[in-house]
């Protein structure tokens, strides 16, 4: 056993974890006790690949034939699954989820491994190993310089992706159970290719490092593409509910101008009879009166556009289903937000509120709150409303009992993702008769500046 082979042990592992991670911290929310559970794995992981070199040595894989071989690969796809495992408890992943990053980070490491210890250590430098100290160095700012390229394509578009890209479904599992074996035979068998003109460091085969090397990049180029199309779909079914939206405001506008066109004529005939009836009858006509001016109160400014669109529409539609919105919000917290998050967080919350509290006929649980404000350095959004009966939870999420799918589908997944991908979390809670629905998110640090800066001129 050489130093050399006991490097290589130690590069694999430290690489594959560096890969997996890089890709994982851009994707996913980390667990609690996210320093010491990865310490801990990591220490594990690299104790486990010191022992390779010691058991390879103790055994003469001459004697055992192709098992030897299939010893060789077990050992490695074995610590690769290890691997996946301290990257699960390390975020908060699914499993079909963690298995694709894995193989992401596998792919990027064997990327390196294929320039740097086949075609540079084997092939084109062939004395490079024998000088250890050097050969570390260019393994060492080989793989900085590669995952710092890689961290600049991927980055935005894994964030994107809000922190899911599959379900535990059975499809996916098989799916992502697939694509690890096909990486790991590829992979593998391209290795045999690579070595099987290999008598000494002068007879290389380049064929099977090239396939290597095209193959793993071939995987991450998909992956890269199966999250960009899962951001885009996402996208399109938000902008399909904004438009939804805005059609409905044209809607609501229409009908608030047909309204006030009709509630002006009223005005002059009852403005007319109140100079000409007694003082019983009037009193009846000022409440009239009163009544048909509620109807500009639903025109809501909070001094965000987008709330206000929200707002106005869900007080209207309130005001003629006889329901109660009362609301408490500070729109200004809300610029770090897209307006596409906006329209479908805001939107999904109020809806699910709303139909919740139709269903009662007494006025008193007809009743719906909003309040949205910064709580330390998070924003706070939370709906209250009245709700009887046991409410089904699943995976921390009450079911739906939505039947228009096609635009309320977004429902509590939809607000949970949203969440995710600006670092909050969703929460919901029923106790003595009241839901509750809370989100919360860590506010930017220039958006702390700026509130706090502002806080000072009003004061």
């Amino acid at each position: 056993m050489g130093a050399v082979e006991f490097f290589e042990e130690l590069r694999f592992i430290w690489e594959l974890l560096a890969a997996e991670h890089l890709f994982a911290l851009v994707f996913a929310k980390r667990r609690k006790r996210y320093g010491w559970m990865a310490m801990v794995s990591g220490l594990t992981l690299t104790a486990w690949a010191c022992l390779y070199p010691f058991w390879q040595n103790g055994f003469s894989w001459d004697e055992y034939g192709g098992w030897g071989k299939v010893f060789h690969i077990a050992w490695y796809v074995v610590l690769a699954v290890a691997s996946g495992i301290a990257l699960y408890l390390c975020y908060d992943l699914t499993v079909a989820d963690t298995m694709f990053l894995c193989v992401a980070g596998y792919s990027l490491q064997h990327v390196e491994f294929v320039m740097v210890n086949e075609v540079l250590a084997k092939g084109v430098c062939g004395w490079l190993p024998n000088l250890l100290p050097l050969y570390v160095a260019v393994c060492v700012v080989t793989a900085i310089l590669l995952y710092v390229l890689a961290y600049s394509v991927v980055a935005d578009n894994f964030h994107a992706a809000g922190g899911t890209l599959f379900e535990d479904k059975p499809s996916n599992l098989i799916f992502m159970s697939l694509t690890c074996s096909m990486l790991f035979a590829a992979t593998f068998m391209c290795q045999e290719i690579f070595v099987s003109s290999q008598y000494n460091y002068d007879q290389i085969n380049y064929l099977g490092a090239a396939t290597d090397f095209l193959i793993c990049l071939l995987i991450l180029g998909v992956q890269y593409n199966i999250c960009k199309v899962h951001n885009l779909n996402r996208e399109r079914d938000i902008i399909g509910q904004l438009l939804y939206e805005r059609k409905r405001q044209y809607e609501l506008s229409r009908e608030n101008i047909e309204t006030i066109n009709h509630k002006c004529h009223d005005l002059k005939h009852q403005i007319r009879a109140l100079k000409q009836v007694g003082q019983d009858e009037r009193n009846q006509y000022i409440d009239e009166l009163e009544h048909s001016i509620d109807i500009y109160d639903a025109v809501v400014e909070t001094g965000n556009e987008v709330v206000n669109t929200i707002l106005s529409e869900k007080s209207l539609n309130c005001e003629r289903r006889k329901i109660k919105l009362s609301y408490i919000v500070d729109a200004s917290h809300l610029d770090f937000m897209s307006t596409l998050d906006i329209y479908a967080i805001l939107g999904n919350a109020l809806d699910n509120a709303i139909e919740n509290v139709s269903r009662y006929q007494d006025a008193d649980k007809r009743v719906i709150s909003l309040a949205i404000k910064t709580v330390g350095d998070f924003l706070s959004i939370q709906t209250n409303n009245y709700c009887e009966g046991e409410v089904e939870i699943r995976g921390g999420l009450p079911v739906t009992t939505k039947r228009d799918k096609e635009y309320h589908g977004f429902g509590m997944k939809s607000m949970r993702h949203l969440a995710g991908k600006y670092g909050g979390s969703l929460a919901v809670n029923v106790k003595d008769n009241v839901f509750t629905l809370q989100i919360l998110l860590p506010m930017p640090n220039e958006f702390l500046r700026l509130y706090a800066e502002r806080s000072q001129r009003e004061s």
